[in-house]
């Protein structure tokens, strides 16, 4: 009776130690699962963040060879251009922007796409869509009359896989012609929120 006892009794500490291994192994796995897939989000935020610089790069080249609508065509005193060669061009005021969320991305955006005006080619990732840019001419600048001088805000934004997507803007003085290809000089930058457009 008592070897009865004690297979019994060593039978049900097997039994825990068996269930505690594996819920041990089951929490294993949901960590490494979560830490996959938080490290794949992290590098679609990352690949949405440099197709957002790249694009910020490829709008400072597209305002320094020169695409600037004449004044007639401008839409007074501020606003975006809907035509085709204005895509991408806005009028704005230092304090506040002259474009909504859906215009700068999503399916009634106006901005330009990378490469649309430079030539430049944007390596896509399937299922990706291209990186877009508005410029911004600020129109309330002192430094408006003066071309060489005038202030701009680019907008851009990039994206990832999964619906990662990554906004910024900077301030910029028209670039010189002298410098560097797609030089501008940057007086300032900042991420934006932008909303979901899916």
């Amino acid at each position: 009776m008592k070897l009865i006892r004690q297979r019994g009794a060593t039978l049900m500490i097997a039994l825990t130690l068996l269930s505690l291994i594996l819920l041990l192994g089951a929490a294993a796995t949901s960590l490494l699962l979560l830490s996959e897939h938080a490290a794949r989000n992290h590098a679609e935020h990352a690949q949405a963040y440099l197709a957002a610089q790249a694009t910020l790069e490829d709008a400072c080249l597209d305002l320094r060879q020169g695409r600037a609508p004449s004044d007639d065509s401008a839409p007074p005193p501020t606003g975006c251009r809907h035509d085709h060669a204005g895509v991408g061009w806005c009028l704005g005021r230092t304090h506040r922007s002259a474009w909504q969320g859906a215009q700068l991305h999503g399916p009634q955006a106006i901005s330009a796409r990378y490469g649309q005006f430079t030539g430049r080619r944007f390596a896509a990732i399937p299922g990706v869509a291209a990186p877009r840019y508005l410029i911004e001419h600020l129109t309330d600048s002192p430094a408006t009359a003066d071309t060489r001088t005038a202030l701009y805000r680019l907008n851009a934004v990039g994206y990832g896989r999964d619906g990662a997507q990554v906004a910024l803007q900077a301030l910029v003085r028209h670039p010189d012609p002298a410098a560097p290809q797609g030089h501008c000089r940057v007086l300032a930058w900042r991420p934006l929120s932008l909303p979901d457009m899916e």
